[in-house]
């Protein structure tokens, strides 16, 4: 990696600091770090994160990155530096221009027939398990329950897994490849993080290979790996067996991790917003009844979508991504020369007084048409990214969480174990850390009257 571009008189005209002290301070504290130096420098900084780089905040930054000039940033310049890409070396996120264009229209089809109906029975099967198992006393750890419903998930729906032994076997090395693609480092050294996610990478490729060959030749589902191996080109050839299952992995590190740490937002701000538990559990019973969730209707459940909007604004899984400079790019005043890693941050962005009145505050509510201007900031989300790069797994990730709100509140009264003090993690997920909560079975007085009546007539 050419460091070049930290001697353009440019750059170092760039407010902030590249001083190696920088990376320190924002593992120590990432949040504190990017509130200050935004509130500091405004919407582009300087700083240091291992090697000279350039933070882009705010709205304009991520129309400019995801829009308006999205040409001259890279994806693999950004990614390529990471310990995923040695993992998955050919995957969507390495790719621009017409190599990426080519890629997500194999992936595309595949990936956005998860958010439709043909999958909602099984992810709905499989909150309905996690559900019932968790009512007790013992309080549970919020992120350690998304994240046990979401591997089974992305088992099951991404992989194509079908025996729970199976599944259960192939946990741990699901985990080690999950835990690799966030090592800080591109070496390998033996028995380390890396090496132990290339090792097991290498098991899952064997283990899933039978699933491939079997798919090809049957008519039952297989998820989306099944999917891919429908996919033909234009001169009728399949993708390969090994490409199968490369972007599979893909897919299930991009959306396994993500989605948990969702998940995890969500059981938090349930048991600690009491009146919005009360709120959605009313109007899931409303338009539901003891019916399952289903796209059709699904539009009447407006506050779940606000609370979902609000959690995807509060609680971005990941708080910051990569890009590089492809060329030469001006920015409020400052011209970035080509070759500069550029990061924004989801978390920051979503925190800009200008575009959320109150950004430290969970309220749901803001996206109340009702409430006027708040609606419209609904363009100044990046929790999925943004412009013709949004994310492919959105609408399968937004209908897990839907399942999973609609599914515990007509279930439990959830609260917080008061017991117990939870911080948060920044990196590489952002997620709450030892956030725990009880599951209580629904009394009556919880319930909405008429179905408080129809439960003490039963």
């Amino acid at each position: 990696m050419s460091l070049s571009y930290a001697f353009d008189p440019d750059f170092r005209a760039i407010p902030g600091s590249s001083s190696p002290l920088e990376l320190r301070e924002m593992i120590q504290n990432p949040f504190r770090f990017l509130e200050q130096r935004y509130t500091q420098h405004g919407p582009i900084f300087r700083s240091s994160v291992a090697y000279p780089c350039v933070w882009m905040i705010g709205p304009e930054a991520n129309r400019t990155i995801m829009v308006t000039e999205r040409d001259k940033f890279s994806y693999e310049g950004g990614y390529g530096k990471l310990a995923f890409a040695r993992l998955f070396p050919r995957n969507i996120l390495l790719m621009d221009g017409d190599v990426h264009a080519r890629t997500r229209a194999i992936l595309e089809p595949a990936v956005s027939r998860l958010g439709l109906e043909e999958s909602i029975g099984p992810v709905q099967e499989i909150w309905d398990a996690h559900a019932a198992s968790l009512g007790g006393q013992e309080p549970a750890d919020v992120y350690t329950v998304a994240q046990r419903a979401t591997y089974e998930v992305s088992a099951r729906v991404l992989a194509g897994l079908r025996d729970s032994d199976e599944i259960e076997e192939l946990r741990p090395y699901f985990e080690s490849v999950i835990a690799g693609a966030m090592a800080h480092t591109q070496l390998r050294f033996p028995g380390g993080t890396l090496d132990r996610a290339m090792k097991a990478r290498d098991v899952l490729n064997a283990r899933l290979m039978p699933y491939v060959k079997r798919a090809r030749v049957s008519s039952e589902r297989y998820g989306v790996l099944g999917l891919l191996t429908e996919y033909r080109d234009a001169n009728g050839r399949p993708l390969p067996d090994h490409e199968v299952l490369n972007q599979v992995l893909l897919l299930y590190w991009a959306g396994y991790d993500t989605t948990a740490s969702a998940g995890s937002w969500v059981l938090h701000y349930l048991a600690h917003q009491a009146e919005w538990q009360r709120r959605l559990r009313e109007e899931v019973f409303e338009v539901l009844g003891d019916e399952p969730y289903q796209l059709t209707g699904s539009s009447k459940l407006r506050q779940v979508s606000w609370f979902l909007r609000e959690i995807e604004r509060c609680g971005p899984s990941l708080f910051m991504f990569p890009r590089a400079a492809s060329a030469d790019f001006e920015f409020h005043g400052h011209r970035v020369p080509a070759g500069t890693p550029v990061f924004y941050s989801p978390w920051m962005s979503h925190r800009c007084p200008t575009s959320f009145p109150q950004p430290h505050t969970f309220d749901p509510g803001r996206w109340d048409p009702e409430r006027g201007a708040d609606q419209a900031k609904g363009k100044y989300m990046v929790g999925f990214g943004g412009g013709p790069r949004l994310c492919l797994g959105r609408s399968f990730a937004q209908m897990q969480l839907r399942i999973m709100v609609t599914t515990l509140v007509r279930r439990y009264h959830i609260e917080p174990d008061a017991t117990t003090e939870f911080h948060v993690m920044g990196l590489p997920v952002h997620h709450p850390v030892d956030s725990r909560v009880r599951f209580r079975e629904l009394m009556a007085h919880q319930l909405p009257a008429s179905r408080a009546a129809q439960w003490v007539a039963e």
